[in-house]
């Protein structure tokens, strides 16, 4: 049979679950969870997809049954970088759950690379993996986001957060925390207080950042406020504190980083400087890495319960995947370790 173009045509072609996903203008990964798992979509959603699939006279309780016995048992964790030693625990916390549950983790190392993210959520529409817990921002928001403002998928994001994409997010009070460290500093005697904040863009280092020029200023101390930004790397933490150290005017007293490597990289710029810490410079970082135990000296520091995020972030992912409720967020609690790394200012 051939069309008015003069190319062939099926007369009966079998209707396809990118045919219903067009008919009802949504994802074909919504329609598979429409299929699948009818009550983890809306009732609006849940009708527009019927409509279609009586529109186009797709079969969906074979492929329900399909989709069922196609379940992948595996887990997604997006790194965005996996050679940073703070992943470790949160991934050893997600690995007691999952494999307590039937589950396998996959762990995905974005490399600061959306392209690389992207590869990784193919998975899920795939059916290769059931479910994403992001511990990362740096992903395309149009890999996630609908017009509502909800996940296509089942995701928990763990560390990190977006402020309008609606997901299930296990977190510390990053403002708390660090409104935590710069009262201790400031009650060390310390004015000249600078700064060491992880990329601008990032949610948690401008609730960080937030939380120390709240702190400066309830203390009267927001006109001395100094701020430079690194990517919490140790490359960064040495450069820029080598920036902040060797400065012409009056040389921060104390920083505070939003990251142990960055702390451990301005530990090292102290060193090259001939600036002694705690004597003439006081250091403080963020996560309590194993590292921050036993370096030199050993690193005051903010400490997240990285394993205890780990579980819980498996935890409610695996709740929305048998259709249960979930927390939106879970707020963990921090504290802060004084270690030999901060001491009084010297007048």
């Amino acid at each position: 049979m051939l069309n008015q173009q003069g190319s062939h045509q099926l007369p009966h072609a079998v209707p396809t679950i990118k045919d219903v996903a067009k008919a009802a203008g949504c994802s074909t990964a919504t329609v598979s969870r429409a299929l699948a798992a009818p009550e983890k979509v809306s009732d609006a959603t849940r009708e527009r997809v019927n409509q279609a699939i009586a529109e186009v006279g797709y079969a969906p309780n074979i492929a329900a049954r399909n989709l069922r016995r196609a379940e992948s048992k595996t887990i997604v964790a997006l790194l965005p970088d996996i050679s940073n030693p703070f992943f470790s625990e949160i991934i050893s916390g997600m690995e007691d759950v999952a494999h307590q549950a039937g589950y396998q983790l996959l762990i995905g190392d974005c490399e600061h690379d959306p392209a690389r993210a992207e590869s990784y959520f193919r998975l899920l529409s795939t059916n290769q993996a059931d479910g994403i817990v992001l511990l990362t921002s740096e992903i395309p928001k149009a890999l996630i986001k609908r017009a509502d403002g909800q996940a296509d998928f089942p995701l928990v994001m763990a560390c990190e957060f977006f402020s309008d994409i609606d997901l299930p997010v296990i977190a510390i009070d990053n403002h708390q925390a660090s409104c935590q460290a710069i009262d201790y500093l400031v009650s060390l005697g310390h004015q000249r207080i600078a700064t060491l904040s992880g990329p601008a863009n990032n949610p948690i280092c401008r609730e960080r950042l937030r939380g120390y020029q709240d702190t400066l200023s309830a203390h009267g101390l927001g006109d001395k406020a100094c701020v430079a930004e690194g990517d919490f790397s140790f490359r960064s933490g040495y450069q820029q504190g080598l920036m902040l150290l060797d400065s012409a005017s009056a040389p921060p007293t104390a920083i505070f980083c939003h990251s142990d490597e960055m702390a451990i990289g301005v530990l090292k710029a102290a060193r090259q400087l001939d600036i002694a810490v705690p004597e003439q410079l006081s250091v403080v970082g963020f996560d309590n890495i194993g590292l921050s135990e036993y370096c030199e000296p050993e690193l005051t520091t903010v400490s997240q319960p990285r394993n205890e995020i780990g579980q819980q972030a498996m935890q409610s992912l695996l709740h929305l995947l048998r259709g249960e409720r979930v927390i939106r967020r879970q707020t963990l609690s921090s504290h802060l370790i004084v270690r030999k790394s901060t001491g009084k200012v010297n007048v």
